[in-house]
């Protein structure tokens, strides 16, 4: 019940943690849309109070644009008038041009070669634009506009009657500084860096006229950047809204506002100082209960692996118990026993020796002395059970140690028909050697006896940071899942000739030594018995 009710309880605080945040973020989020909405508001009643005046002033610069092209049309005109009256010398061609306003006047052949002018080089590539009117396509012909800032000339042609024909050009910079006097480009700077307005973007198609102007005469950021409301521009937080004007029939424009966002990040943050001081109490709370809940789990888990560790000491302690009773049992056997035994075991071998096989008395024989020899073993195993560790501890190298046992073996596993694969390579621990060789053999043995003929025991040795792994592992049917959980257990067998003491044995030297010992079943078939070692 004490489990379900701290499950209960993290589960309401999980709960109550998610509902705090998700306040907090609305709550934040709606101050942000507010501000959002005043600043929308603001850029679109300036929009509409420029508006007019701004599609007034696109206008007078398309009228002053249109201004400029018929006066050099005029003056192209002229020339080819005065070029008719007779010659005319280079001084009064340059006074004529600078009283006029003009970069250059020059006359062209019918080949577009100049044959006189006020001096200075034509750009081929205007020469190559008027192409049309000195070879006599055409009258007359207009190039550039002071409204498109990529262009550097504005200049007139008109053709001469004799063939060829007099071009004369401005500098359009000189026309843009003059237009921006009076036109967009005037109107918005006067107007930025006032009501927190940190730049302006004029735009109207389909001519592509653009203006801009902002609080420190860079340009305003790129159009693409548009679709981010808020965003950084040169050190400042600006909130920019694009709002669509009323121009004149058949033009489309608009107006981008760049508005200082200074306004949205003090709300947004002070909503969020807000949340965060009420989130900051309820999380106190809900802090000291979850520590309230946890010191109570903590304790909980405390009794309960004080419980395990005292059940785990318990049952150590019978099995020692049982251990050291069969240990002085099988001292007082061994002592009563053996030697009795020897002598039958010695008077059976000589009858065998005497006897022809063919006799039914050599049978008996051999089965006596098979059967000593069996007891015999019994009385070995209960004394290596029974003896305890040696606290003389040295290292032992386990890599070598998996060799010498297998070498032991070999004449075993060559009768059985079984290939036996030691460990390679060193990895030591500081053990009882006898022990750990008696740990070894009986793994060993174990797999040889569990393998069908033909069959492989491995062992192999590993090591991790804190322990080191002994694996042996055979081809056999497996652990019965009967003796899966007793293997280790005093006399369970898997075997009918089996006592049931070498995994017993096993599992006391690993304990004793601070390891422990597993037998498991391989997914692709035989069992791997796991011997897991501290590190020296």
């Amino acid at each position: 019940m004490r489990g379900v009710r701290i499950a209960v309880l993290g589960v309401v605080l999980l709960g109550f943690g998610l509902l705090l945040g998700g306040w907090t973020v609305l709550e934040a989020r709606r101050q942000r849309q507010a501000t959002e909405v005043a600043l929308t508001e603001a850029a679109s009643l300036l929009a509409s109070a420029l508006g007019p005046g701004l599609v007034a002033a696109s206008s007078a610069a398309r009228e002053l644009d249109e201004i400029v092209s018929w006066k050099l049309l005029d003056n192209a005109r002229l020339f080819a008038a005065v070029g008719l009256a007779g010659p005319t010398t280079f001084q009064q061609l340059q006074r004529l041009a600078e009283d006029n306003g003009l970069d250059s006047v020059a006359f062209l052949d019918s080949r577009g070669v100049t044959e006189f002018g006020t001096g200075e080089e034509l750009d081929p590539t205007l020469v190559a634009e008027v192409e049309d009117v000195f070879s006599g396509r055409t009258e007359e012909l207009i190039l550039g506009s002071s409204l498109h800032p990529d262009d550097e000339h504005i200049a007139a042609a008109v053709a001469r009657p004799g063939g060829g024909a007099v071009l004369v050009r401005i500098e359009a910079s000189a026309a843009r500084t003059f237009a921006r006097r009076l036109g967009v480009e005037n109107l918005l700077a006067s107007l930025v860096g006032t009501g927190g307005v940190l730049y302006l973007a004029y735009r109207e198609q389909p001519d592509g006229l653009v203006a801009e102007a902002s609080w420190d005469g860079e340009p305003a950021p790129p159009l693409g950047q548009a679709g981010e409301r808020l965003q950084s521009l040169r050190g400042h937080s600006v909130f920019e809204v694009e709002v669509a004007l009323e121009p004149l029939p058949g033009r489309e424009a608009t107006l981008r506002v760049g508005l200082d966002g200074a306004p949205l990040e003090r709300a947004a943050a002070a909503a969020m100082r807000r949340t965060l001081l009420i989130g900051v109490v309820l999380a106190a709370f809900a802090v000291t209960a979850t520590a309230f809940a946890a010191v109570n789990r903590l304790r909980s888990r405390e009794r309960e692996q004080a419980a395990a560790r005292l059940a785990e000491v318990e049952a150590a302690r019978r099995r020692s118990e049982r251990l050291a009773a069969a240990g002085a049992l099988t001292a007082g056997l061994a002592h009563e026993v053996r030697s009795p035994m020897n002598a039958i075991g010695l008077a059976a071998q000589r009858l065998q020796r005497n006897l022809d096989e063919h006799d039914e008395r050599y049978e008996s024989a051999r089965l006596i002395h098979q059967e000593v020899r069996r007891l015999e073993g019994v009385l070995r195993e209960f004394l290596e059970l029974a003896s305890p560790v040696s606290d003389r501890q040295a290292p032992v190298d386990l890599g070598s140690a998996s060799r010498d046992v297998c070498d032991l073996l070999a004449a075993e596993a060559e009768e059985c028909d079984i290939i036996l694969e030691p460990a390679a390579g060193s990895v030591f621990v500081q053990a009882d050697a006898a022990a750990i060789r008696r740990v070894l053999i009986n793994l060993v043995r174990n797999a040889m006896q569990a393998s069908p003929a033909g069959g492989r025991v491995r062992v192999e040795v590993e090591e991790s940071k804190k322990q080191v792994l002994v694996r042996v592992t055979d081809e056999g049917s497996g652990i019965d899942s009967e003796l899966e959980e007793h293997v280790f257990d005093a006399f369970v067998t898997g075997r009918p000739s089996g006592i049931g003491l070498g995994l017993s044995l096993v599992r006391r030297v690993a304990e004793e030594h601070g390891g422990s010992v597993e037998l498991t079943n391989r997914p692709e078939g035989g069992a791997q018995a796991l011997l897991s070692l501290p590190r020296s």
